[in-house]
């Protein structure tokens, strides 16, 4: 089975590193930016753009998607990240779930396609995780929740019992989110914020005296 990272920037060496960590060595990666082609990236190289992983085939070829995202007051910044993954999806290239060594994630637990777990993140028992959602580093979900395809929940985020996130959804570094509140799809939680009512679809919540 050949193993490709998509991308080879910042998150592709932390996804590398967590892939490491348990033993796993990607083949290669690919990167957009043509200047980057014959580099080493975590020691892996760097072979030309995404496209060229359309002439491997499916039934033999894994893929890694490390395309990272950055936030914005009018949009979670996921939809680069979403799209990448929904291009080969389709095309029926599979994407294995990551788990860094350190990451504890409870043995009940079955996260979907491509989810990645970043070191020192916890998944505790009943949680829910989609496809393609990135649990970075030193996040935290509690018991119960659910959080939908896409979604990102950023370093330090902590979900406390029972949230639910809906699909594409951007939890800023070091947020907190009660327990038992919904966060509309595509919604925003800046960093630091503590969330402690539903976020409708789309919206964006601020940090305001530490809580909105």
């Amino acid at each position: 089975m050949t193993l490709v990272v998509l991308c080879a920037g910042g998150h592709a060496s932390v996804v590398i590193e967590a892939l490491l960590s348990t033993g796993t060595r990607p083949d290669f990666a690919t990167d957009q930016n043509p200047s980057l082609v014959g580099k080493l990236i975590q020691g892996i190289p760097i072979k030309g753009p995404d496209a060229a992983v359309l002439e491997m085939p499916v039934e033999t070829t894994e893929l890694v998607n490390a395309m990272g995202n950055r936030a914005t007051r009018s949009d979670s910044g996921l939809s680069r990240r979403r799209d990448l993954f929904c291009r080969f999806d389709k095309l029926g290239f599979r994407f294995p779930v990551i788990a860094h060594r350190s990451a504890i994630v409870a043995s009940t637990v079955q996260p979907g396609d491509g989810c990645q777990v970043m070191a020192g993140a916890v998944i505790q028992p009943r949680a829910q995780i989609g496809r393609n959602v990135l649990i970075n580093t030193r996040a935290v979900v509690e018991h119960d929740c659910h959080v939908g395809d896409h979604s990102h929940i950023a370093p330090g985020a902590v979900l406390c019992g029972g949230v639910l996130v809906g699909e594409s959804v951007h939890v800023g570094a070091g947020a907190i989110v009660l327990g038992g509140v919904r966060l509309g799809a595509g919604s925003v939680v800046a960093a630091g914020a503590t969330v402690t009512r539903d976020i409708e679809g789309g919206c964006f919540s601020g940090r305001q005296d530490g809580t909105v």
